[in-house]
């Protein structure tokens, strides 16, 4: 099974041997299940993706209404006002939002009015209060305005039948505005996947324990966790499991119930402890792969039953970078998401960015704009065990295969960690 176990990799690992990080990820999409719809509650919805268009059945606003505190009034009554020559009419009543009756409005007459307030009858215009004058019975008004002016009108914004949200949206709090505005109370969308993330190895403990010689804080679960939940899915932690056939076994049939994805770390290498490619194959299906990447190179796809399963490395940063570049966009896919991956930029290498030939590196950086350009900085030491590294990035800077090292003041495409 193992063509590491006793040589350093760089002598065992040939360059035919390896699959392209477009290949792998592939693999991995074509494993995922066509996600079904849900339908939800409106307040549930934020962040998913909509499955089904929706159109307005209503008229929005449903009724003339006043856009501004003022006057109700006909327009033609004003004509010929100025500021010196004002024209003054008579205030017959009063109408703010939610009321009910109010007096008509007539040649003469006028009727106070509030924001939101429906237009009385007889009433083309409102004019703001800010431009009046006036005792409570009598207001001056000094200018003149053209019909309709300040009165929002039935259907300006909504009319049935008009197309709201798009399907394939992913849904914004505007959007859930717009719709509770139109009524639609329950929607149609593609649900929140839930990911299962199991931590193997002998030597994990949990991190709120001391860990023994020999053993470590398993930092993996909990990180890995967060950056599901930063995907918008669900985490679920099956805890740390041993290097252990039967623990493993367990741990996969206990959680396959409410899993739509197993994200495994740990166990993806070639040691004798390895574990993890035999069990997901005697339960389903699996492919091992030496990806032409670094770090992250030895990496698992495979599927029980239906669910598709992801074993990174147990590396930190491996298992990071791993995350970034094959389950994001998996999980993505899950949501029904058609931008899998996050954004790029391109940036000036502010000092030399080293790389292995034929392998596709990913550098953690730090980004600086300056000068109408960003500056990507390495976060120090670079190793696959160097955690710190990663918390302090703001990019994963991306080198090609073919490039061994991207020189101080070239440009190199970085992998943006922020959405």
């Amino acid at each position: 099974m193992s063509g590491f176990v006793g040589h350093g990799r760089a002598e065992v690992v040939d360059a035919a041997g390896l699959v392209t990080v477009e290949e792998h990820l592939q693999g991995i999409l074509d494993l995922l299940p066509a996600p079904d719809p849900i339908e939800l509650r409106l307040s549930d919805c934020l962040g998913l993706v909509l499955a089904d268009f929706v159109n307005s059945r209503v008229t929005l606003p449903a009724f003339a209404n006043a856009a501004m505190d003022g006057y109700a009034v006909i327009a033609d009554d004003l004509a010929g006002a100025t500021v010196d020559e004002p024209v003054t009419l008579t205030v017959a009543g009063e109408v703010v939002a939610g009321g009910g009756w109010s007096p008509d409005v007539s040649p003469g007459r006028v009727v106070r009015i509030m924001t939101g307030a429906p237009l009385p009858e007889g009433a083309d215009t409102v004019v703001p209060v800010e431009t009046t004058s006036g005792a409570q019975g009598a207001v001056a008004f000094h200018r003149a305005y053209e019909r309709g002016a300040n009165v929002r009108r039935p259907g300006e914004d909504l009319t049935p039948g008009q197309p709201l949200v798009a399907a394939g949206r992913r849904i914004t709090p505007a959007d859930i505005g717009l719709l509770a505005a139109a009524g639609a109370t329950r929607v149609s969308c593609l649900p929140q996947p839930r990911v299962v993330v199991l931590s193997s190895g002998d030597e994990l403990v949990r991190a709120e324990d001391e860990p023994h010689p020999g053993r470590i804080r398993d930092a993996n679960g909990p990180m890995l966790a967060a950056l599901i939940k930063q995907t918008g899915a669900l985490p679920f932690s099956a805890g740390i499991v041993p290097d252990d056939r039967k623990a493993l076994m367990y741990a996969f049939d206990t959680n396959l119930g409410h899993a739509d994805l197993f994200v495994c770390t740990g166990g993806a290498s070639a040691g004798t402890r390895d574990l993890l490619p035999d069990v997901i194959d005697a339960l389903g299906e699996v492919t091992t792969a030496k990806v032409a990447m670094k770090p992250g190179m030895p990496q698992i796809r495979g599927r029980i039953g239906e669910t598709p399963v992801i074993g990174l490395p147990g590396n930190p940063v491996s298992a990071f970078v791993s995350f970034e570049v094959f389950v994001r966009p998996a999980l993505r896919r899950l949501q029904g998401r058609r931008d899998v991956n996050r954004p790029t930029v391109t940036a000036v290498a502010t000092e030399p960015l080293r790389a292995s030939a034929g392998k596709r590196a990913y550098l953690r950086v730090r980004l600086a704009r300056e000068e109408g350009r960003w500056l990507a900085t390495p976060t120090g030491p670079q190793g696959s065990h160097v955690i710190s590294s990663i918390a302090r990035a703001d990019g994963l800077a991306v080198i090609a295969e073919d490039v061994d090292e991207v020189a101080a003041g070239d440009e190199v495409r970085v992998h943006l960690l922020v959405d």
